[in-house]
């Protein structure tokens, strides 16, 4: 089996390739940027994307910033997903962290940082209010008849497999109306017994109508139609890998999950306090 590339730069923007006589050359200007682990994002495209529904759909799955995209669904000719249709992708999880984030009002976007403050400590305060549902929304005492919000975000490094982009790593983030999907699939992990990226899944799109608005998330399932594991032992190494890198990414305090640009969506449930996972 041919060893894949499993690096964080994409090689292919908007579909096109880098020029060959790029591709030997010296990497220069980015030692900074070393400093800094960003993965690039996976992204389901919502009615309120503005600029992306220029291109896209609503409902189509993308990876940001390159808006490469993953999944188009299959639709009707009234433009809503097919039941049954396409409408999946596999995946194998990599790496995974939780995250807590305090949000500014979404009144002030433009005017200040999405996030106001960012923590991958489970002992924060901001985690105790992101998980009641009483506490999670305050005053903003900087910006009168402002709230701020604290959120907890389910983080997952992923490699798309069966897929032009396998092996290029991956965010995929669950929080506010989809951390429910997110907990789902930190409980189907668990259930399988085994090494975290020795396991493969499926992302099925799917439509959210709540007394909130509606929208578009990505439930995870075991897969039907291949193995829900990974079964070549050379790939099963390099995916081991790719977990050690991020662990030490995670650890060091490197790794950075690409929240900002996502869209500001219902938050109906609330968070229930989640074991370690």
């Amino acid at each position: 089996m041919a060893k894949k590339d499993t690096s964080l730069d994409v090689r292919k923007i908007a579909g096109i390739e880098m020029p060959d006589f790029m591709r030997d050359q010296e990497i220069k200007g980015t030692d900074a940027l070393d400093e800094f682990i960003i993965p690039p994002r996976i992204k389901v495209v919502q009615s309120q994307s503005t600029k992306l529904l220029e291109t896209f759909k609503a409902g189509d799955v993308i990876l940001t910033p390159t808006n490469t995209i993953i999944l188009e669904p299959e639709r009707d000719d009234r433009d809503k997903l097919v039941e049954g249709g396409k409408r999946t992708f596999n995946f194998v999880p990599l790496f995974f962290y939780p995250e807590w984030a305090t949000w500014h009002d979404i009144k002030l976007k433009g005017q200040v940082p999405a996030i106001k403050y960012r923590t991958t400590d489970p002992t924060d305060p901001i985690v105790a209010k992101s998980r009641n549902s009483d506490l999670r929304e305050e005053d903003d005492p900087e910006h009168p008849k402002m709230k701020l919000r604290h959120v907890e975000h389910f983080n997952y490094i992923v490699s798309l497999i069966d897929h032009e982009l396998e092996g290029q790593p991956a965010l995929l983030s669950f929080s506010r109306g989809e951390w429910k999907s997110g907990s789902n699939f930190a409980s189907l992990i668990k259930m399988r017994r085994a090494s975290i990226f020795g396991c493969i899944f499926t992302a099925v799109v799917g439509f959210r109508n709540g007394k909130l608005g509606d929208w578009y998330g990505l439930d995870i399932v075991n897969p039907s139609t291949r193995s829900p594991w990974v079964t070549d032992k050379e790939q099963y190494a390099e995916f081991e890998s790719v977990h050690e890198t991020f662990k030490d990414h995670y650890a060091s305090s490197k790794l950075k999950a690409a929240l900002e640009d996502e869209d500001i969506g219902p938050d109906e449930a609330a968070t229930a306090a989640s074991e370690e996972f």
